[in-house]
């Protein structure tokens, strides 16, 4: 199979150096105050230092105009309009390494003035980083076509996951947006919901790490997935890919633009298979003996996921807009995992063994809409947004277990157990968000308003069953069965103010207001657990940019984080019958004060960023695992005294020659913790890093590599989590006028992803080792389906001399 990836790959760079190119320049006109097409419009283009170059045509009911044909050189474009003010765009360079332009839509103001509007065409590069944000043009990766939503974003500067999936940003949770509007859903479900989302449908991904005020006291930041949107008029595009690591998926998408209705929609279905390996030796240390407790295990899982989404929007006119959105995804995933189990005593002698072995089938649907509605004020920025979601999820899960006890010579000794679990899981998610912005006289001062309310209810039946013999019939164990409900409702109300001192100085200032509202109902338990809480979330920033491309950066906030479900929930699980887990309902949320200070410089050949923060935090809660009396170990979550932590952190981009382009970031963060802690809990002082490079390499206008390597280590204040580098390398090669795109994409090549993980605690030491099947050579072809525009009469005529 490698050989034939190398082969294909040989061919595609053959093909894509052996092509001649010619330039494409193509777009679509739009009226600025309804968003319809302009029809017949008189749009002419002309190479800058060759005047007898010069060609123009009429637009196409669409609006749409198309130039080919085109020699290398800097070109303009202008388009002239009855009733419009005319509009000139400057410095499109068609060149080697770029031969076509599908510029973004041009919208055309309404003007009796003949005065033109001059606008200098800028390129996107494939990772941006401007005022505060980073920005990863997916659509432009040469990995796009075959990935998923979490495998781009792990690609994305300072974007990391843990251990668990969790996405992170410079170590610390964010917040998912999908086209600016907030995902507000649980962590399974948003999981579940990027693992579905294919890549070929992202235009690109941003990063805020100077959030809007709306988002200001999000501890880790935001991300917003912007979606492809389609142009004017009818398109499609149809996506397959196939790994040999075990996967296969296929993607069809669907866009129609018609004047004030756009139509956006998706589905696709994708297909994996997951091989790991794992073991974990625990000495556990007692006052006068220490024993070990070794394991040994193996895992596979098959996924299926499903998924799809519509999104409609509609212009009543250029004041009013809405905005609904609906998607689906589906899991069903089956799992097999078996686990050899070794009870060694302090002479190294073996005296308990036994063997388990876990089959489980997991089934989830989750639908979810957004509704948004934009009222736009005559007054330049004065702006109203609503936005309401609902999102549902319904899981099953089931295990079966079956664990044979041997005599220390591997022999049966005659005893067994088998047992299953069966958990119907059901929550859904109600959110309402207002936000308003208001530009005061002074045209300096503008002030921001908000609210948000979101409530979420869970509903858990756990039944636990026991193999009753000789009967041979399966009996309910109550003790380990249960039934609750969650609830938690959030409250927040806002106001900030921005004020700018003079051009490119300003500052934001504001207080967000929070209320949680917490609480159970736990059949046969008459405590409901209430948790309810006031938070005042104070925000800042200050910044400075000069025109040579220096900036910089100020900020502090305070941020909450509160307990969710899996740290609260009360009910014991007993699935590992050595290490039983449990929440803590009267945990209490954590928060912190963090301060951050940034500069930058942006250049057009390189740009360097670069950060140093300090974070105060106070009765941070963690999960903490203890050893009994009998050699088990139950975790469960603590609110503990408190940490420090002292970051720094930067990202870089450099274009080397015309044709190469390489960003690097990287992060560091040390946590202190608290004397009271590193005695009781034996927690010491650690750091964790987070580190990327990627690197875009255009090797002809049809032809690009992508290469992303990442290295992560993540601190444990009692031990350490190491992860080695993971690499993703990419070739993607166009055909037929560039409808088509081959993509050959390697992850891993040289070694499977490894986590390795210890723990010191006051009385065991355990060290666990797990391995996934992450290499993988992939296989994408993708095809777009679009009309081309029609030409009307075109023009071509040699001109002595035109003025600039």
């Amino acid at each position: 199979m490698k050989s034939a990836f190398l082969f294909l790959l040989m061919l595609l760079s053959f093909h894509g150096y052996s092509q001649t190119a010619k330039g494409i320049v193509a777009g679509n006109l739009l009226d600025d105050n309804n968003s319809k097409s302009i029809a017949g419009a008189t749009v002419s283009i002309k190479n800058i230092d060759d005047s007898a170059a010069y060609f123009s045509l009429v637009a196409d009911e669409d609006g749409a105009f198309q130039f080919d044909q085109l020699a290398y050189g800097y070109y303009r474009l202008q388009v002239k309009m009855l009733g419009y003010a005319p509009i000139r765009i400057d410095s499109i360079y068609i060149r080697e390494e770029r031969t076509d332009f599908n510029l973004p839509d041009i919208k055309m103001t309404r003007s009796a003035s003949e005065m033109e509007s001059v606008v200098i065409y800028a390129e996107k590069p494939l990772i941006e980083n401007k005022d505060g944000k980073i920005t990863f043009n997916a659509s432009e990766s040469a990995l796009s076509n075959s990935a998923t939503a979490t495998e781009l974003l792990k690609q994305t500067p300072l974007v990391t996951t843990d251990n668990d999936g969790k996405l992170l940003m410079k170590g610390k949770e964010v917040k998912i947006l999908i086209d600016d509007k907030p995902v507000e859903m649980d962590a399974r479900q948003l999981q579940d919901l990027l693992e579905s989302m294919p890549g070929s449908m992202i235009e690109k991904i941003e990063v805020l790490t100077t959030p809007p005020p709306q988002y200001a006291n999000e501890r880790g930041g935001v991300i917003n997935i912007v979606t492809k949107k389609g142009k004017v008029g009818k398109s499609g595009r149809l996506n397959v890919n196939y790994g040999t690591r075990g996967e296969a998926g296929m993607s069809a998408s669907f866009s129609y633009r018609k004047n004030k209705i756009a139509l956006n929609t998706s589905a696709g279905y994708s297909y994996n298979r997951y091989k790991g390996e794992s073991y974990s030796i625990r000495e556990n240390v007692y006052a006068d003996s220490s024993n070990f407790f070794k394991t040994d295990g193996t895992s596979s899982s098959i996924n299926n996921r499903p998924n799809g989404r519509a999104s409609l929007d509609y212009e009543f006119n250029k004041m009013n807009s809405v905005n609904i959105t609906a998607m689906l995804n589906s899991s069903d995933n089956e799992g097999e995992s078996g686990t050899a189990y070794r009870n060694i005593n302090q002479y190294d002698v073996l005296y308990r063994l036994s063997n388990r072995s876990v089959g489980s089938g997991f089934k989830a649907i989750n639908p979810s809409a957004t509704i948004s509605y934009t009222h736009k004020w005559k007054t330049a920025g004065e702006v109203l947004r609503i936005i309401a979601n609902a999102a549902f999820s319904n899981n099953r899960n089931t295990r079966n277990f079956y664990q044979r006890y041997l005599q220390p010579d591997g022999s049966f000794n005659g005893s067994d157990s088998t047992q299953q679990q069966q958990t119907k899981s059901t929550n859904h998610t109600l959110a309402l968000r207002i936000n308003y912005d208001k530009p005061l006289k002074d045209k300096k001062t503008i002030l921001n308003f908000g609210g948000t309310v979101n409530r979420y209810n869970l509903h858990n039946e756990l039944t636990t069953s026991f193999l009753k013999k000789p009967d041979s019939i399966m009996l309910v164990n109550d003790l380990l069965s249960n039934d609750f409900e969650f609830y938690q409702t959030v409250y927040t109300a806002r106001v900030a103010v921005r004020y700018q001192f003079f051009p490119n100085f300003f500052t934001n200032v504001g207080l967000q207001q929070e209320y949680a509202v917490t609480s159970f109902d736990i059949v046969g338990n008459a405590n409901t657990y209430p948790n309810n809480y006031h938070s005042s979330l104070p925000f800042a920033n200050l910044t400075r940019k000069w025109e040579n491309g220096y900036s910089l950066t100020a900020s502090y906030k305070r941020s909450v984080q509160r307990p969710g479900i899996n740290n609260l929930n009360p009910s014991v699980d007993y699935s590992d019958p050595y290490n039983t887990r449990f929440g803590n309902p009267y945990l209490q949320p954590y928060y912190s004060d963090n301060f951050d200070l940034g500069a930058g410089y942006w250049k057009k050949k390189y740009n360097i960023n670069f950060s140093v923060g300090y974070n105060a935090l106070q009765d941070i809660y963690s999960s903490l695992r203890s050893l009994s009396a009998d050699g088990k170990t139950f975790t469960s979550w603590y609110n503990l005294s408190g940490r420090k932590e002292y970051e720094t952190s930067a990202f870089g981009g450099v274009n080397i020659g015309k044709k190469l382009k390489v960003n690097v970031s990287g992060s560091y963060t040390y946590n202190v913790y608290s004397d009271h802690d590193k005695k009781v809990n034996r927690y010491h002082d650690g750091g964790s890093m987070h580190s990327s490079m990627n690197g875009n390499y255009q090797w002809s206008p049809i032809m690009n590599f992508t290469g992303n390597f990442t290295f992560n280590r993540f601190a444990n204040p009692q031990g350490s989590v190491r992860n080695r580098l993971s690499m993703s390398l990419g070739a993607q090669r166009k055909f037929f006028k560039k409808n088509l795109s081959i993509s050959l994409n390697v992850v891993d090549p040289f070694s499977q992803q490894q986590n390795s993980n210890f723990i010191y605690a006051p009385n065991y030491n355990l060290e666990t080792y797990s391995m996934s099947n992450s290499r993988n050579f992939r296989i994408a072809a993708a095809y777009t389906f679009k009309k081309k525009p029609k030409k009307k009469a075109p023009v071509k005529k040699k001109i002595p001399s035109v003025k600039q």
